[in-house]
């Protein structure tokens, strides 16, 4: 067996360990409340039927029961599972995780077919970085996924609101007009206020379903729509004005937001540039001068050098992408 193979077996394992071994803490605490809900929901049934029949809400975070079991004791499931909420993303947390796991580890294993350093050390030096940069790829992906979805929702929920305020001045309900978006507007906006209108229907009060949304969306400009509506229906007045005047300042937020980022666009392309630029200066010499870039290359600490530049350059380029951002 490889020694980069055995260490991801090890790495595997340990992992294994604590997904089966980690958040007994936790467990404790929920069989302690399971215990005190089940003495007061079933006073005059015996234990094992107790035990059987839970009044809290099981939520599933993988199709297979043991990963599944582990992840419910531990507080990043409820972080991934709300991320893959907002990125519209149909996967439970115990797949992605394995997604990550997964990749991973064939980036590890393409890191020693490519590189190939002499020696368990130098392997795992090398293999590390590029596994963690597998690992943390698919949650990159994850992110775009939900920033798109959020752009996206944003982009439609004046239009959204303009529609309902058109369907109170009209005369109909708040129903009708959520069930106008739901059927009329694409995309998230859509799903979303289609699932209000569904929380409606079962009785559910507005003011929790719309903070609801903001806890699925994750958008501050539904975090002033649900503000916007409990404050009117607390103090009273006109809902189609609050609607009508909070579609305009939504429109008036995103209006500036595009003039933030046309402003800072010569920033965040000189940045990226000066990250590039290493790369654009290793492959220019590729085709002027071939034998630095192979010596490079065949030597194993330059390949371990040009590893070190490469996440260098990729988090001087996060940084600079964290930097140009501008919240409104």
């Amino acid at each position: 067996m490889s020694p980069l193979l055995f260490s991801l077996l090890v790495l595997v394992l340990v992992a294994g360990a604590f997904l089966l071994l980690g958040g007994t803490r936790r467990q404790r605490e929920r069989e302690l409340l399971e215990q005190r809900l089940g003495s007061i929901a079933y006073p005059t049934q015996p234990t094992g039927l107790q035990s059987a029949l839970s009044i809290t809400r099981q939520k599933v975070y993988s199709s297979i029961p043991w990963l599944d079991a582990r992840l419910r004791n531990l507080d990043l499931a409820d972080k991934l599972a709300r991320e893959l909420r907002r990125a519209g993303v149909p996967m439970q947390p115990g797949e992605f995780l394995l997604l990550q796991l997964g990749v991973a580890a064939g980036a590890a294993v393409a890191a020693q077919f490519v590189l190939s350093f002499p020696g368990v050390l130098w392997e795992f030096l090398a293999a590390a970085p590029v596994a963690a940069a597998g690992f943390f790829a698919p949650l990159l992906w994850l992110r775009f996924k939900r920033g798109k979805r959020l752009d996206t929702f944003e982009l439609a929920l004046p239009d959204a609101l303009d529609l309902v305020a058109g369907s109170l001045r009209a005369g109909h309900g708040l129903d009708h007009g959520l069930d106008l978006v739901a059927k009329e507007m694409p995309g998230p906006c859509a799903e979303e206020f289609g699932q209000v209108l569904q929380e409606l229907n079962l009785g559910q009060d507005l003011e929790v379903t719309l903070a609801r949304l903001v806890e699925r969306v994750g958008s501050e400009d539904a975090r002033l729509l649900a503000t916007a509506v409990a404050v009117q229906r607390r103090t009273g007045g006109n809902l189609v004005e609050v609607l009508s005047q909070l579609s305009r300042t939504i429109r008036e937020r995103q209006r500036m937001r595009r003039e933030v980022r046309v402003i800072t666009t010569a920033p965040r392309i000189s940045g990226y540039l000066v990250g590039l630029l290493p790369l654009f200066t290793m492959v220019a010499m590729y085709f002027t001068s071939r034998y630095y870039v192979e010596l490079l290359f065949s030597d194993p600490l330059g390949r371990l050098m040009a590893l070190a530049g490469g996440v260098l350059a990729a988090i001087g380029l996060y940084i600079n992408h964290r930097i140009a951002q501008v919240e409104l």
